[in-house]
């Protein structure tokens, strides 16, 4: 810490330039007329501003360097470009017609990059539009993806997956840094609040490149809202219901920017009641809450830029047991068994700008601890009431996770117009310590280093990306009455290269990319029972790092009024790891061990979006998404998702009115049956989803008011979906949930000094 420190320091001290101000205009490119009100974003700044009426804007305070620019409008495309700040005089910039979608710039990827640009298979979708059917949680909104998925635990846990791989197999970023919570657990849960999140990032398929160990399945990389435009103070506060788990949604905000200085500040606290299944059941237990704060403080000065992010969240989720699956109730207190779980996250980004090149350096911290209160089998015969005093002494179960990281990269200025080079280096320090009565891992620290490099060469008619990356990690275990002592180290090389060919209106993409994931401290060295999947789970210490090699490609056509998409691929993953039953039972819960084979994945993802010419109010989109997956014995692997369709159809109103409808959607969701089941598993029959909801605005000077409303599941449908864990109790998924959404917007100008 003290290196990195000392470092910033001296780099800060050399510069010498003085902060700038940029003006430009923005402009149709075939008519040259000005284009009003189009947003400006600059990408090291995590801020930007929006055009006048004449499409004219301008900047103040900005760094004397270069910086990458992106500017969008609705029915144009967006346009991407490096501008030097030192250069005075007007800029103008020309933007295409496309009534089609905007392209965002893809921040998980090398330097940002369109997805014109980028051979990687990434989506980019804003928080906003993945909610806009009232999920539940982060986890379950991102569902909305093609491709991605989630194993749920009730109605508030869920765990990603990507193309059928899930927990350790994916990384997430949250802040600029990698976020740690346990994912081997398979009822551990997200470990983020979406309120100050603006937009997600999805990689799907080996990252290790980029991202490193674990980086085997994806990337999920949540991108943080921007800061206010300069010289303005924006604030929202927001209210949502929720009537099938008499949900409580309750979030607010400030953005302050003034000069160089500006910060965020975001709350959010959320409260459910157990849900009701379409038998008007209520799952006992099912209850869960969340209390979220986030902070933000950004700052630059001639050729420097900095951030500082800090967030908590805290978690109560109450345990779904067997012996007890329904109650009529709506308590929102905890009864046991249930979870408290705490998550700190604070990240520090510093970005130097030289002439032509530039050096990002993050910092990171996360702490999580996760306490299970559990029934005590001596306390039985006592009197309620003091059985529930002494279960609240202390928890069966008390794990604290602690992991500082680092991810330092030297961007290169342009070699011949046409060639970049990206050299960077990520680590990890992390530390996991028991307190409860209950061991599933034992105190343990993982080490990670690695470096890597990324080139891009963009021809005329071409571009090339590819990179090497060598990986080592450390895991050393402390010796424990249930466990032994283990110390193991795994070493890597991944690579990657891809190809991106446009032409007139299709984009072709091929990416050949190898990922790698160590072994977790639980398959290594697990010894116990799981209460939150009722499961003993055993370690095996002998397990080798799973390698993957996967092979996509990509094909993109668009014209004004159609999108098509098509992306199949080939995973192959060797040492595989998973977990298999023994057939026996300890303490009356069945036995599983790890185990590794070879596997297979394939599938594909397919899109439509349709925009009528002489309808330009409505939209016709279409996703399918299908994974196969199986070892090299020809069985099926467990927790594959099964294929999906989803559909929707999108009615957007335009006009100033006071009372004005902003939209309509019709949402269909179709998912096959899944008869390809690993062992242990059963299999899933079909079922069909349908989503209503509507979205509008009372336009006024000093409160405008966003409202939106509508029914999720709204044919109370009967479903167990084949990633819930409540499978195995045959307890259905939620039925019929009625929403209502308030969201009040404001913004105030700062008064300049003269």
């Amino acid at each position: 810490m003290k290196k990195f420190t000392f470092l910033f320091s001296i780099l800060f001290l050399s510069f010498q330039a003085n902060s700038q101000e940029f003006v430009g205009v923005v402009k149709d490119k075939s008519n040259r007329s000005t284009i009003p009100f189009a947003t400006i974003y600059f990408l090291e700044l995590q801020t930007g501003t929006v055009a006048d009426e004449n499409g004219e804007f301008s900047l103040e305070n900005l760094p004397n360097n270069k910086l990458k620019i992106q500017i969008t409008s609705v029915g144009y495309k967006s346009k991407t470009a490096i501008i030097n700040i030192a250069k005075k005089g007007k800029k103008t910039f020309f933007l295409e017609e496309s009534l089609h979608d905007l392209k965002e710039v893809f921040l998980v990827a090398p330097k940002g990059k369109l997805q014109t640009e980028n051979s990687l298979q990434i989506v980019h979708k804003s928080i906003k539009e993945l909610q806009q059917t009232a999920s539940v949680s982060l986890a379950e909104a991102i569902t909305n993806i093609a491709g991605v998925s989630q194993i749920s635990t009730g109605a508030g846990i869920g765990k990603p997956v990507i193309r059928g791989l899930s927990g350790n197999r994916i990384v997430t970023y949250a802040q600029g840094i990698r976020m740690e919570n346990q994912q081997w657990g398979g009822e551990h849960g997200l470990g983020i609040g979406d309120v100050g999140i603006e937009s997600v990032e999805v990689i799907k398929g080996p990252s290790s490149l980029l991202y490193g160990s674990d980086a085997l399945g994806g990337v999920l990389y949540f991108i943080d809202a921007l800061y206010a435009k300069p010289n303005r103070v924006e604030s929202f506060v927001s209210t949502n219901f929720q009537s099938n788990t008499l949900a409580s949604l309750t979030s607010a905000g400030i953005k302050y920017h003034k000069k160089n200085f500006k910060w965020n500040l975001f709350s959010a606290y959320n409260s459910h009641a157990d849900y009701k299944t379409p038998n008007n059941d209520r799952v006992f237990n099912s209850r869960f809450d969340e209390a979220n704060i986030k902070g933000a403080f950004g700052y630059s000065k001639d050729n420097w830029i900095s951030h500082i992010k800090y967030s908590f969240l805290q978690n109560n989720f109450g345990i779904i047991e067997a012996d007890e699956k329904y109650g009529n109730g709506t308590k929102r207190n905890f009864e046991i068994p249930y979870q408290e779980i705490k998550n700190h996250a604070l990240s520090f980004e510093n970005t130097f700008l030289f002439d032509e090149a530039k050096i990002n350096a993050v910092l990171g911290y996360t702490g999580n601890r996760r306490k299970e209160f559990e029934h005590h089998e001596e306390h039985e015969e006592h009197e309620e009431e003091e059985h529930d005093e002494h279960e609240e002494e202390g928890a069966a179960l008390n794990m604290n996770l602690e992991t500082y990281t680092y991810n330092i990269k030297w961007f290169s200025p342009t070699i011949s117009d046409n060639f970049e080079i990206i050299l960077g280096s990520q680590g990890m320090h992390q530390t996991n310590t028991n307190s409860g009565e209950e061991l599933l891992i034992p105190d343990a620290v993982t080490k990670d280093f690695g470096i890597f490099s990324v080139l891009h060469w963009d021809l005329e008619s071409i571009q090339l990306q590819g990179g090497l990356r060598r990986d080592y990690r450390k895991i050393e275990t402390s010796e424990h009455v249930d466990f032994e002592a283990l110390t193991k180290t795994f070493k890597s090389t991944n690579y990657s290269l891809g190809v991106v060919y446009p032409f007139d209106k299709l984009i072709l993409k091929a990416n050949f990319s190898a990922g790698f994931r160590a072994p977790n401290t639980s398959e290594l060295i697990a010894n116990g029972v799981h209460h939150g999947t009722s499961q003993y789970v055993k370690g095996n210490s002998v397990l080798k790092s799973e390698k993957a090699k996967q092979f996509d490609v990509s094909l993109n056509y668009n014209n004004d009024h159609l999108s098509l998409s098509f992306n199949p691929y080939l995973n192959k993953i060797n040492n595989y790891i998973y977990l298999s039953p023994t057939g026996t039972n300890i303490e009356d819960n069945p036995v599983f061990e790890y185990l590794q084979n070879n596997a297979t994945l394939y599938g594909g993802e397919l899109g439509i979006h349709f925009h009528p010419h002489n309808y330009h109010w409505l939209h016709l989109e279409s996703t399918l998404a299908t994974v196969y997956a199986e070892d090299d014995d020809k069985n099926a692997l467990p927790l594959i998702p099964a294929t999906k369709i989803n559909s929707s159809l999108k009615i957007a109103f335009e006009g100033e009115r006071k009372f004005q409808i902003e939209s309509l959607f019709l949402n269909h969701i179709y998912n096959f049956e899944q008869t390809n089941i690993g062992l242990n598993e059963t299999e899933s029959p079909k079922y069909q989803l349908v989503n209503l909801g509507m979205n509008f605005k009372i336009a006024s000077k000093e409160t405008p008011l966003k409202i939106n409303t509508g029914i999720k599941n709204i044919f109370n449908t009967k479903y167990i979906d084949h990633l819930s864990r409540l499978k195995t109790m045959d307890i259905n998924n939620q039925g019929i949930n009625f929403y209502l959404g308030l969201t009040i917007n404001l913004e105030h100008k700062l008064t300049r000094k003269k």
